[in-house]
């Protein structure tokens, strides 16, 4: 992407914007503002909502326009105990913590300045708002994976935390967060605030033992098969030749019945595309994972509440929007289009189950948080 300003100035027809006075507005090829204007609006409402349709993304995220986290159980054991006819029982109660939701204002010029509009052409116009759309894909995958593959908290006014505010991620050891997190006790086993579901391993390959251990460290708090796992593409050929490892059917291939195959297809999509499942693991290849990370999950249901992670959204709303709008700073714009921007505000944390998500980086003894692209 060419960096550097055409210059901008529109909404998707703001207040105070005459239709009639762009009608008589056009480019070089005879399109008037107008146009444009209601190409590029029309453009960005679509991406939006095929972003927060996605179903990938949809299996990770449910919404809020709430800075906080309602309050979740940690820890505990059974508070029965057996009865006895002359005393009372002891009272018990559930242990509970919460935390706090990210938010941060984002804006993309589309820089076109007055001279570009009065020469441009049509297809030129169409390149730069495709380039736009698809920025926005780019922002939201980008924004969810760095917070799945972050150990640490998210702090400070800069992110809508506050002075005092953490938005932490999943289950990981004290010394690594400041909402210390015990997981609530399930099945019989308890236990501790050393919990730790970053899980570093030396070797720089992913092996059947890395799917074997994040299916039991999901089954473990009562998330039920089948699993979601996403690795990046440079990592495929590791895993589909892993012991175990069941493919999906390729496009264009017959089979013979005596090939075991995956019940699911690869469902190739703008984000990526489903290779096979192993463990109880359905693995998909995410464009933008970096090489030897994993992060797995068991979704509930397309933005359902228990899902991983929570958008934190402006008060009112309840899914992601994108704005065309003139840039407020402007001033003195030439023609109609000259300052326009799209803008969101939006913030990614983790839901209210910190159990829910797992994160292995095979390539070293010790943690390091994921850059995706």
């Amino acid at each position: 992407m060419a960096l550097g300003a055409r210059d901008t100035s529109l909404l998707a027809l703001p207040v105070g914007w005459d239709a009639g006075v762009l009608e008589k507005n056009a480019l070089e090829d005879g399109t008037t503002f107008l146009t444009v204007a209601q190409m590029l609006n029309g453009s960005v409402q679509v991406a939006a909502q095929t972003l927060y349709s996605d179903p990938l993304w949809s299996s990770l995220l449910s919404y809020t326009d709430m800075p906080q986290v309602a309050e979740y159980a940690q820890g505990g054991a059974n508070g029965f105990g057996e009865f006895t006819e002359y005393s009372r029982a002891d009272p018990k109660r559930a242990d509970t913590i919460g935390h706090m939701l990210p938010i941060k204002p984002y804006d993309r010029a589309l820089a076109w300045t007055w001279y570009y509009l009065r020469h441009a052409r049509l297809p030129q116009i169409e390149a730069d708002i495709a380039d736009a759309v698809k920025d926005m894909g780019d922002l939201l995958r980008v924004r969810l994976l760095s917070r799945l593959l972050q150990r640490g908290d998210d702090s400070g006014a800069a992110k809508g935390l506050g002075t005092g505010g953490y938005s932490p991620g999943f289950a990981t050891t004290a010394a690594s967060t400041n909402v210390d997190f015990v997981p609530p006790a399930f099945g019989g086993v308890t236990f501790a605030s050393t919990h730790e579901h970053y899980v570093p391993i030396a070797g720089g390959a992913f092996t059947a033992p890395v799917f074997a251990d994040i299916k039991a460290e999901l089954l473990e708090h009562g998330h039920l098969p089948p699993y979601n796992a996403m690795i990046s593409m440079a990592d495929e050929t590791t895993v589909r030749g892993l012991a175990g490892f069941v493919p999906v059917a390729q496009m264009g291939t017959n089979y013979a019945n005596t090939v075991s195959l995956a019940s699911f297809g690869p469902d190739y999509r703008p984000d990526g595309y489903n290779i096979g499942t192993i463990n109880d693991v359905m693995v998909r290849v995410v464009h933008g994972m970096p090489q030897y990370y994993a992060f797995a999950w068991k979704s509930y249901g397309a933005n359902s509440q228990r899902n991983p992670l929570r958008m934190r959204l402006p008060k009112g709303q309840m899914r992601p929007t994108f704005e065309v709008m003139t840039d407020p700073t402007s001033s003195n714009a030439t023609l109609p289009l000259q300052y326009a921007m799209i803008f969101t505000e939006f913030g990614v944390g983790v839901g209210g189950d910190r159990t829910n998500g797992t994160a292995r980086y095979v390539n070293n003894a010790a943690w390091a948080d994921g850059t995706p692209t």
